[in-house]
């Protein structure tokens, strides 16, 4: 009984609210960073844009834009204050298409994104809000076919390096990132679906983004 007792006190112990650690307030601090504040450029060879969209329900249909550039303006101190600004090619698709037809141009075309008369895809960041210590949600607006949308990205910083790690003069920092967005917004209605379970290309399209930034980096020793 005794026994009894002494376990019923240790267990009502542990479910008092105030002997629980309570949970840590405020934003998250991020991750320290090894690389300057500063402008640094898109690096276009280690960075890609996948674009998925549902096809008639057996799959995601999966393409590529390859037509990238960009810029970041870092702040290591505050990363929340950084800003991105970027523009994607309109003529730039890539599919697996292995049929007569050119399908990578008819993407292109202005039924999709038109890139006669809208040769670019533009995206302007407008506020970012870190959600651990290395992810967060940028909010930018996006432009395609000469339309506006705000889209919000998830974003994960990956790796950041001071100097190259193969020694190249270059300070390096790479994020990962995931946004969906609809395109009807876009005008872009070919092959919508006419009911939630219908047949068609659905309207939420997903971006994924992979994407690397260089800044020349500051000399070891700098003359005086």
């Amino acid at each position: 009984m005794r026994i009894a007792l002494i376990a019923a006190v240790f267990a009502l112990a542990a479910c008092n609210p105030q002997q629980q650690a309570e949970a840590p307030q405020g934003p998250p601090t991020p991750v320290a960073i090894d690389a300057p504040s500063g402008e640094y450029a898109l690096d276009p060879t280690h960075s890609s844009i996948v674009v998925r969209a549902n096809h008639f329900g057996l799959s995601h249909y999966t393409l590529r834009l390859t037509g990238l550039a960009g810029q970041l303006n870092f702040n290591a101190e505050d990363p929340a204050k950084s800003t991105v600004t970027a523009s994607v090619a309109s003529d730039s698709v890539k599919t697996e298409y292995v049929g007569r037809r050119d399908f990578d141009e008819e993407l292109e075309n202005s039924q999709w994104l038109d890139a006669a008369q809208h040769p670019s895809l533009t995206f302007m960041s407008t506020a970012v809000e870190l959600t651990s210590p290395n992810t967060g949600r940028m909010t930018g607006d996006l432009s395609i076919r000469g339309i506006t949308r705000p889209i919000t990205l998830d974003v994960t910083f990956n790796q950041a390096y001071r100097q190259h790690p193969m020694g190249m003069p270059l300070a390096l920092l790479g994020f990962s990132a995931r946004g969906t967005i609809k395109r009807s917004d876009y005008g872009m209605t070919v092959l919508l679906p006419l009911a939630a379970e219908g047949a068609g290309i659905s309207d939420e399209v997903e971006i994924l983004i992979e994407t690397e930034f260089t800044q020349p980096a500051a000399p070891a020793n700098p003359v005086q």
